[in-house]
């Protein structure tokens, strides 16, 4: 009897240590996650985007390595092979923030506690959960393309689909020092709209997209989709070793690795795939030649969020990119679809996330953005 009531007690105990383990290696995750953050923000992203504001209002040149310039100049190319110039100016371009992005990633996926306040709330459907996600996404300031390995570590680790996307967008488009950027050097009528469509993207679009994605692995549950299966895994159960704080931080740094080191495999070549397409879009498609395009017509707006939806810029770049093409003649219209679709989700985005998500909810994401695009232009020309 005694030792059946032994056996019976036991179990709990063994739970509740884990539990109390699980709950202190996210603890010291989220001080990995914070403390990576913090000093890619100060010794990085934060410098580099200051060092930028004197000169997004001027023109890059590919061969001085300007703020905004390239590390190849496509015009040195053979036409048929500028899409690998582009391809390396874009790695070039996000190749620190990618790197941060997927330590961040590794440590968002083991910061999430089972136990936790902030699983608990990350997992929050609807527009609470996009409102929770776009704000998460605001210390980030990161394109999409790089704060999309962020989002996706919180995705593994529980977070509902509307934080996952909602935090690249927020992270894009409500970068604050883009958008006092954008309300000093361009029209107030530019800078509303980017404002009401981050806000109708991550509160409008995002819930809807994430609630037919959830639609569509109901009806098919024979493939059933990423968030099912990472939601339903036990988060506790690589955990060993006794319930103490040097376990902890040892456990923590063990999952961070393993972790950021699974993005790098997964993300990486996907990113080097996606940025060489862009590169062929630039080649085909550039968004300088929409200026050929001069006025504000629908046909100009339409193809402007076209060319801005397929591709991929880095932070900040979208300004001087649009500062340049009203300058060569094309309208406010155009100009303003391009402000809003070039830093939202795009074909290295879609590269990115298309492994946990497919392809049809990203692409749905795309859809939208461009449709946003093409509304927010005409409105803005109409002005």
């Amino acid at each position: 009897m005694k030792g059946n009531s032994v056996s019976i007690t036991s179990a709990p105990r063994t739970d509740e240590a884990l539990a109390r383990l699980a709950g202190k290696r996210a603890v010291v995750a989220v001080a990995i996650l914070i403390g990576v953050l913090g000093f890619f923000l100060t010794q990085t992203r934060l410098t580099a985007m200051l060092g930028k504001l004197p000169t997004l209002d001027q023109g890059a040149s590919g061969r001085n390595r300007s703020a905004f310039s390239h590390f190849f100049d496509p015009a040195t190319f053979p036409d048929p092979l500028q899409w690998i110039a582009y391809g390396i100016n874009l790695w070039d371009a996000n190749a620190v923030g990618m790197f941060f992005a997927i330590l961040l990633g590794g440590a968002a996926m083991v910061a999430i506690s089972p136990q936790g306040r902030v699983r608990r709330l990350l997992a929050r459907q609807g527009r609470l959960g996009a409102g929770v996600g776009g704000g998460m996404g605001l210390p980030l300031f990161m394109c999409s393309a790089c704060s999309a390995p962020v989002s996706l570590g919180f995705y593994r680790g529980g977070a509902a689909l509307e934080a996952t996307l909602a935090m690249m967008l927020g992270s894009a488009l409500l970068n604050p020092v883009g958008l006092l950027a954008i309300f000093l050097l361009m029209p107030t009528s530019s800078g509303s709209a980017r404002v009401a469509f981050a806000l109708l993207m991550i509160f409008a679009a995002v819930p809807l997209v994430a609630r037919a994605h959830r639609r569509r692995a109901t009806v098919a549950p024979s493939a059933p989709c990423a968030e099912d299966v990472l939601h339903a895994a036990a988060p506790a159960r690589d955990l060993s070793g006794p319930d103490t704080w040097a376990n902890a931080v040892r456990e923590a740094l063990r999952g961070w690795w393993r972790h950021t080191s699974e993005l790098a495999v997964r993300l990486v070549p996907a990113m080097l795939v996606a940025g060489f397409a862009v590169g062929g879009v630039f080649t085909i498609a550039s968004p300088q030649g929409l200026s050929d395009i001069v006025g504000s017509g629908v046909v100009a707006t339409v193809l402007a969020a076209g060319v801005g939806t397929l591709v991929q810029v880095p932070t900040l770049f979208e300004i001087p990119l649009v500062l340049g093409v009203l300058a060569l003649g094309l309208g406010i219209g155009p100009a303003t679809a391009l402000l809003l679709t070039v830093p939202s989700t795009g074909l290295v985005t879609l590269g990115i996330v298309r492994q946990d998500l497919g392809w049809r909810t990203p692409g749905l994401m795309l859809l939208t953005t461009f449709a946003g695009g093409v509304v927010a232009g005409l409105a803005v020309g109409a002005l």
